[in-house]
């Protein structure tokens, strides 16, 4: 009784704190809901392609055509009257032409006078073909102090029912218009202005906004009005908020602020997209514009009109006005209403208390799969108010009640056997790494993490020139950031390749397989996952080279033979680690991969115990410093360098002759391949033949006696 009044006593202090940070919430917070909105838009996928909306577009075909942006006026004209000799619906311009075409050939007579009424006027042009084609020009307004006084004419009348000052409408500072030749033949217009969230996404669109104390409709609503023939938009709400704007039969509801929540119907191109280069080519289908919604704008990345939205990060913003066009002529539209914030009040309450009560009653052996289940539910209620009913609904914190509410259970009913276990991974976690103390804690096997000597394949990768691109990259912020991006991929392969992560030495990598734990052939998977390394950075800079301006390349080493291993460090501060010889050998290995120009260089040691067939050639006798017995180490060739069997051949018999002392005859198959495929390799050894050709009275010593680390 005492444990379900306490439960109950936390469930409604619980309960009270999630509210009181719902009313207040941060619009921080708000972008994490919109976040979480967009996986389900994810999981909903795109919806079926319906006509009502074509997308003409300037795209890079028409810009090869017509030349680059912007473009003369007279080419704007004659598209007009062939999309209505096509006899488009209604035609929507998602460009605004604010300066006079400078380009027109009457300007000239500025200086030919004579020639005045023989050079055509492009603008006067284009206004003429509004005057004539079904089309809604566009106008974008501007949230920075402006000079222009002027303003559009709208043929409607906007009435605001129930609305009170109160009521908050985006209110512009400024306005960008058509020039006025143009501005004045337009039968209607509207702005095309799509403002994103605090994330940078496109989520709601506005469709009003108040300027100079007017109300001016967006570019999609004024459309939708020509369309539906009505000359009068009511705004209706109350004294908080706009609850919808209707025309004539028409009600679209809105947010508080008259916008519309966008319905993203799928990926960029949902929408037919015609290029303007087709239309003039006559390539198209007629049909694919008659009767149509038509929007004339831009896919063209160098144009810039691209938004982020739940389904793609680089959208035309000509498709978004597609979008609120289709959501409101299909009437798939989502709501916002002021209702929704009870209605997540209730939400709230309801999971916190029936989660809460419901964990008490169960068996700690039930509540994962009772969590499972009552997540599941939630998901499908949140997904059916979305998507059959339109209702928007806050998920962040329904998703932190249910979060919340499951802890508080389990630590009520689990605390001192959950004390337990977390005292347990505390202690554990300052002997070995993460790797080692699930198994340890799955095993229970004390024995793993005493000191003894085992073989192991040491692994030490480094990224080359890091200082260079240290430098380049400036920042330390994003040089940590580049620098995660790279290791998080390098890491997780490591991983899979059940290797054991030792640290992290600047830029560089040390691992090692087969201890703590025996792994079967695991030289050949310290191999493997060395190369799929040097494959993915294929992959890693072409993310990273494009927004830091560096190319990563790195050079890996590897060496197999007997370490110590075992907890070593402080008192309360250690780890599980290996030590010795052979570990430096494998270092040295990967500094040596700078010296030949390879990716991957392997010892003998390691190439003796490899079982799997690799692309692998000789590359040196090594006395490295330290150690007074010469390596012979190996590279292993990856799919990144183009390198022939027979390339391989030739080589194989250069290093033979050089190793023999037969330096003359190993030096013109060197040049050979140098001269065929030049490579930092082949000139190491051109040097060294020459060396001893030009030195004769010198010792022919074919092992490299290294001074340096």
């Amino acid at each position: 009784m005492q444990r379900s009044l306490l439960k109950f006593v936390i469930a409604l202090i619980l309960a009270l704190l999630l509210s009181w940070a719902y009313l207040f919430i941060p619009q921080s917070f708000q972008s994490i809901d919109s976040r979480l909105r967009d996986f389900l838009f994810v999981i909903r996928g795109e919806l079926p392609k319906n006509n009502n909306v074509v997308i003409v577009d300037i795209d890079e075909k028409a810009l090869d055509k017509f030349g680059q942006w912007p473009w003369q006026r007279n080419i704007f004209a004659n598209l007009l009257y062939k999309l209505t000799e096509a006899k488009a619906g209604i035609i929507g311009l998602d460009v605004v032409f604010a300066e006079p075409d400078g380009t027109s050939p009457h300007i000239f007579a500025k200086r030919f006078p004579e020639l005045k009424d023989k050079l055509e006027n492009y603008d006067e042009y284009l206004a003429t073909s509004f005057s004539k084609t079904p089309v809604v020009g566009g106008y974008t307004f501007l949230f920075e102090n402006a000079k222009e006084d002027r303003t559009p004419n709208i043929p409607a009348t906007f009435i605001e029912k129930g609305l009170s000052q109160n009521v908050s409408i985006l209110r512009p500072k400024g306005i960008a218009l058509n020039i006025d030749i143009l501005q004045n033949s337009l039968y209607s217009s509207g702005f095309f202005n799509n403002i994103p969230d605090l994330g940078g996404m496109i989520r709601h669109v506005p469709l009003i906004m108040k300027y100079k104390d007017v109300i001016y409709p967006s570019l999609a609503l004024e459309m939708i009005r020509i369309y539906q023939s009505e000359n009068i938009v009511e705004i209706n709400g109350d004294d908080i908020a706009i609850d919808n704007i209707k025309i004539g039969d028409l009600k679209i509801p809105t947010d508080k602020e008259g916008r519309i929540v966008l319905n993203p119907r799928g990926p960029q191109r949902h929408f037919k997209y015609i290029s303007i280069a087709d239309i003039f080519n006559g390539t198209f289908n007629p049909k694919d514009i008659e009767g149509k919604f038509v929007l004339i704008g831009t896919s063209a990345m160098g144009l810039m009109d691209l938004r982020a939205t739940s389904f793609d990060n680089s959208m035309p913003g000509v498709e978004v006005h597609a979008t609120v066009i289709d959501n409101i002529l299909t009437g798939d539209i989502l709501q916002k209403s002021v209702e929704a914030r009870v209605y997540d009040l209730i939400i709230i309450w309801l999971i916190i208390f029936i989660m809460v009560m419901l964990f008490s009653l169960v068996s700690s052996l039930l509540i994962i799969p009772l969590a499972l289940i009552i997540s599941y539910i939630l998901f499908k209620i949140f997904f059916i108010s979305l998507f059959t009913y339109g209702m928007v609904l806050n998920l962040l914190f329904p998703l932190l009640s249910f979060i919340f509410a499951m802890f508080v259970s389990i630590i009520v009913d689990y605390i001192i056997s959950s004390k337990r276990e977390q005292d347990a991974k505390r202690m554990l976690g300052k002997k070995v790494s993460p790797a080692v103390m699930d198994y340890l804690l799955e095993n229970s096997k004390d024995d793993l993490i005493k000191s003894k000597e085992v073989e192991a394949t040491i692994f030490f990768s480094d990224i080359r020139s890091f200082t260079t691109i240290s430098e380049k990259i400036g920042s330390p912020d994003r040089l940590i950031t580049m620098l995660n991006r790279y290791m998080t991929p390098m890491v997780d392969n490591i991983i899979h390749h059940k290797g054991t992560i030792d640290k992290f030495i600047g830029d560089a990598i040390m691992a090692y397989w087969n201890a703590p734990l025996e792994i079967k052939n695991h030289t050949d998977m310290a191999l493997n996952s060395a190369i799929e390394q040097i494959e993915m950075l294929a992959s890693i800079n072409s993310e990273i080279t494009p927004e830091y301006d560096v190319n990563i390349n790195i050079g890996i080493g590897i060496h197999t033979g007997l370490v110590t291993a075992g907890d070593m460090g402080a008192k309360g501060r250690s780890d599980y680690t290996i030590i010795g010889d052979n570990v430096n050998l494998a270092s040295r290995l990967e500094g040596l991969t700078k010296q030949y120009g390879a990716n991957i260089l392997i010892s003998k040691a390691s190439y003796d115990r490899l079982t799997q067939e690799y692309k692998i050639r000789p590359i040196d006798l090594v006395e490295v410093k330290g150690k007074s017995k010469a390596v012979e180490i190996y590279e292993i060739i990856c799919n990144n360098k183009d390198i022939s069997i027979n390339e391989i051949d030739e080589y194989s018999e250069a290093i033979k002759y050089y190793r023999e002392g037969r330096v003359d005859d190993a030096l013109i198959i060197f040049d050979k391949l140098q001269n065929s495929n030049p490579s930092l390799l082949y000139e190491v050894y051109q040097k060294r033949c020459s060396y001893f050709i030009d030195n004769s009275d010198i010792e022919f010593n074919p092992i490299l006696k290294m001074t340096t680390k």
